[in-house]
């Protein structure tokens, strides 16, 4: 089993307990307003990279309307508890990897914590499939909790492997030439670890 299946399989074998965590961290309020106040692109839809459980997708339906959201995740187990979540909401089982949508279809893409478990490789064509799929003057907006040197780390949980990347926001700029710039960057320390978050929006 290659690892990408090994990483979607340890979610869908034990949901509740990433659920749970994921639930642990809170809604990203503050970013999902950041998002929609820098979108400059006429359009309110959403597409949510990892949508996990569902957590953000409550608020940012709030704000856009059900109509205006799409969420897409590899977890069978964690999709259907974000449809029970927001009944009636969009929602997508599907690799992001080979997701694809019709072009200049959205005015944001939210990657939370996505870009974790996406490869190098696999980073610059998700990083274009997102350009295509946004209109002019939309934003795609990347959080991820692994900051550092581009790396590979394997971890276990719960019986079950999962496979992490750690990015800086270097290793994204270098992919985007012509097709984004930087609007918002931000490096923090939490709970011992790094994360970071950048902004970008389509040219």
């Amino acid at each position: 089993m290659d690892k990408n299946k090994k990483t979607i399989e340890a979610y869908d074998k034990n949901p509740q307990f990433y659920a749970d965590k994921f639930d642990s961290y809170g809604v990203r309020f503050e970013d999902i307003d950041r998002a929609i106040k820098l979108n400059e692109s006429g359009s309110d839809r959403v597409l949510e990279l990892g949508c996990g459980n569902g957590r953000d997708a409550q608020y940012i339906i709030s704000k856009v309307g059900i109509s205006n959201y799409k969420g897409v995740d590899a977890s069978s187990g964690l999709l259907n508890m974000a449809q029970k979540k927001n009944p009636g909401a969009d929602f997508k089982l599907a690799d992001a990897r080979n997701f694809t949508v019709s072009p200049e279809t959205f005015g944001i893409v939210f990657a939370f914590s996505f870009l974790v478990h996406i490869n190098i490789d696999e980073l610059a064509i998700i990083l274009d499939k997102c350009h295509k799929s946004l209109k002019k003057g939309g934003i795609l907006y990347i959080f991820s909790s692994k900051y550092g040197d581009y790396q590979e780390k394997r971890t276990v949980n719960l019986g079950d492997e999962k496979f992490y990347y750690y990015y800086k926001i270097e290793d994204i700029e270098k992919m985007i030439p012509y097709k984004f710039f930087i609007i918002y960057k931000d490096i923090q320390d939490i709970e011992g670890g790094r994360t970071f978050t950048v902004v970008l929006r389509k040219i």
